[in-house]
């Protein structure tokens, strides 16, 4: 009896031992998984903190939104300045046709204004009777063409390119625009390397430039059958290089005319080398490109697709 007692409790210890050991175990086990989940969930919030320092921090209630430019393929919503001194300029209703287009915001400098509301941005001077430099045209030649055309037809801008011309480096304001038409294969330098931003334009270099955008290429100079340059009285006068665009201008058709007549009306003499001055420059932006194959469009039909939009 005292023999079969001893087995039974032999055999409870050794029972109470195994599930002792067994109970040790699964606490072990679950231990471990709590510090594999703690150790996933301190990565989750190193996570976390790393996405929310690469987030762009939230705008200030007052904080005003930059003002969209002729740059963008839109309108801007912004209202366009109000340029105060256009009484009496012949081309007024194109000028401000592109104003509404944005063409000429780098104006805005000329007011205090404050920036990016939906009023007006203040009474602005185009001085339409100045005389434009290469940099201001070609500048508003890019912003011009691309608020005028379709998004398929624009230019672009080409920060990748090198550096087009010696004396227009990244610092000049007309660089990018002027590195953009450049680098789209137009021919709108000169041949030593320059293209000289802050020289007033000329007529005949104004032709050469616009011209060649309208058409979309270079136009080599007409040696012979130039009737169109000939017919003015000082055609003779005109720069060779720039002969064949001036030719070509002829035949650009649109509601306004060519950008010889939108720019200067009727005229005896081209005056090839007198500087262009801001009104005469914009006749020619109002219109990019030819009537016809080219699907020219003009600022007027840009404004109205816009505002249907």
């Amino acid at each position: 009896m005292a023999k079969s007692f001893k087995l039974i409790c032999g055999s409870l210890l050794i029972l109470l031992t195994g599930c002792s050991s067994s109970a040790d175990k699964e606490k072990e086990d679950l231990k471990r998984e709590l510090s594999e989940v703690k150790s996933e969930a301190s990565v989750l919030k190193s996570e976390l903190a790393s996405l929310k320092n690469m987030a762009p921090p939230p705008k200030a209630p007052d904080e005003k939104a930059p003002v969209a430019t002729a740059d963008s393929a839109k309108i801007s919503t912004s209202a366009p300045l109000q340029l105060s001194d256009l009484a009496d300029i012949p081309s007024k209703e194109m000028i401000e046709d592109l104003n509404k287009l944005h063409v000429f915001d780098d104006l805005i400098q000329a007011t205090d204004k404050p920036q990016g509301t939906d009023k007006s941005l203040g009474d602005v001077q185009f001085k339409p009777l100045q005389a434009i430099t290469r940099g201001e045209y070609v500048t508003w030649l890019y912003r011009a063409f691309n608020a005028i055309k379709t998004p398929d037809k624009q230019l672009r801008f080409a920060p990748q390119a090198t550096q087009q011309f010696s004396d227009t480096p990244a610092s000049h304001p007309a660089y990018k625009y002027v590195q953009a038409i450049a680098n789209a294969g137009y021919s709108i330098g000169y041949k030593d390397g320059t293209f000289r931003p802050d020289k007033p334009l000329s007529r005949e270099e104004m032709l050469g430039i616009k011209v060649g955008l309208d058409i979309g290429k270079d136009i080599p100079p007409y040696r012979s059958q130039m009737e169109a340059v000939w017919k003015y009285s000082d055609g003779k006068a005109v720069d060779e290089r720039f002969t064949g665009y001036i030719e070509q201008d002829f035949y650009i058709s649109g509601p306004l005319g060519s950008n010889t007549q939108r720019a200067f009306g009727k005229i005896g003499a081209f005056k090839p080398k007198q500087p262009v001055l801001r009104y005469e420059a914009a006749g020619t932006l109002w219109q990019q490109g030819q009537f016809g194959n080219n699907g020219g469009i003009t600022a007027a039909d840009a404004v109205k697709r816009e505002q249907k939009d």
